[in-house]
């Protein structure tokens, strides 16, 4: 191999960079955080809806409802 190929060659040494560094923000970025808080609002509320449900199912017919 001449010098030139040898020099443009990668040496594969070393740890990859990493190229966000200085950049990362633990908490993610203001998109990542509405979707979490989307996904947490959205798993609230089928907590909520699956307690009605089962409410619902195990209420005897013609017995009055607690919440009117």
């Amino acid at each position: 191999m001449s010098e030139e190929l040898m020099a443009a060659a990668p040496s594969g040494g070393g740890a990859p960079r990493n190229r966000t560094a200085g950049m990362f923000h633990p908490e993610g970025s203001e998109a990542t955080r509405q979707l979490r808080e989307q996904a947490r609002r959205r798993r609230e509320a089928e907590a909520k809806l699956q307690l009605h449900l089962t409410q619902t199912r195990n209420k005897p017919a013609g017995a009055p409802d607690p919440a009117l």
